[in-house]
């Protein structure tokens, strides 16, 4: 069993989620209140947790850690993603003062000496995770993150995808092409507003949507019978970008293929760098291959971003949630 509290808990008398107001703030910020003074090694410790990065051709961590005074908690206590941070017992650590303040005497000595991290949802605003990371020393903290780290992250990773899914994929969509698809093809996928309809090709059983500010592209290729092996995965990475998309390759010096899931089937993920063939321009790109069992056919689901000098993890993320909507009769 994982050793973490996770409570609706003592801080202050938890109000009903249904009076509290959504959080605010992105959803990719981890927010941290800590003293300047302990700051380099919550740094060091959070890296421990939050220290998945997408090669965008510079690695782009999943989450921005930013850091903010202790005494601002009052203003920043609604974010989507909160964290206190304290490390000893120290009486002059505004962090420490806080923690204690919040948790009372007997709850913040426990943290000291047993479990020195606390997980709380919808705290202080509803889908909102909140976390108090109190330890009476670096290496106590350390070795527990060290221990816990996926868990916790999971956590995180949840809180993401479910706050995002209410803003793009729970609103307006467009289920008249979503049916659409279903009807000619006995697969479908959710759509959000604004992404348009760039190819439809059912010759060649190819489906291709893209939306721009940034410039993204989500595509699904099929083919009848089982083409589910590593060695088909590679054959997409050498011939699927410039087969249909014509002006795009995928960077064979960046080129990944690993087993993993999709929806809870077994997949292989592809992921790397793209680039133009024509222009200077590039990205991330990530795709998966899965066999349908009962309609004996394979499918390749892939995704790419471009947006130089702005963020693209969190829109690769956004298109995984979308990639992995889709439903086959």
């Amino acid at each position: 069993m994982i050793k973490v509290l996770i409570i609706s808990f003592f801080i202050l008398i938890t109000q009903a989620c249904d009076y509290k107001r959504d959080a605010i703030g992105g959803n990719d910020d981890i927010v941290v209140l800590a003293a300047k003074e302990d700051r380099e090694k919550i740094s060091s410790l959070l890296s421990i947790v939050f220290n998945d990065t997408l090669l965008t051709p510079s690695p782009e961590l999943f989450y921005n850690i930013k850091f903010a005074e202790p005494e601002s908690f009052s203003a920043l206590k609604t974010q989507t993603n909160l964290v206190i941070a304290s490390i000893g017992d120290y009486e002059l650590n505004p962090a420490t003062k806080l923690t204690k303040d919040l948790l009372g005497e007997s709850a913040f000595n426990k943290t000291l000496n047993d479990i020195p991290l606390i997980l709380s949802r919808n705290q202080f605003a509803k889908n909102q995770l909140f976390m108090i990371i109190s330890g009476k020393d670096y290496e106590q903290i350390n070795d527990y993150l060290v221990q816990n780290s996926t868990f916790i992250k999971q956590q995180f990773d949840e809180n993401f995808f479910k706050k995002q899914a209410q803003y793009f994929l729970e609103n307006e969509r467009q289920e008249e092409l979503e049916s659409e698809i279903y009807r000619s093809y006995d697969w479908t996928m959710k759509i959000p507003w604004g992404w348009e309809l760039i190819r439809n090709d059912s010759d060649k059983s190819f489906f291709w949507i893209g939306q721009e500010l940034p410039f993204r592209w989500i595509a699904v290729h099929w083919r009848d019978g089982n083409h589910f092996s590593k060695e088909d995965a590679l054959e997409y990475l050498l011939e699927f970008p410039q087969e249909h998309f014509s002006s795009i390759r995928y960077n064979q010096d960046y080129l990944n293929i690993e087993f993993d899931d999709f929806n809870d089937e077994s997949a292989y993920r592809i992921f790397g760098l793209w680039e133009s063939i024509d222009d200077a321009k590039g990205g991330p790109f990530q795709g998966y291959i899965f066999y349908d069992y009962e309609n004996d056919r394979t499918f390749y689901i892939s995704y790419i971003v471009f947006n130089p000098g702005g963020k693209k993890a969190f829109y690769m993320r956004q298109m995984e949630m979308i990639a992995k909507t889709i439903e086959i009769n």
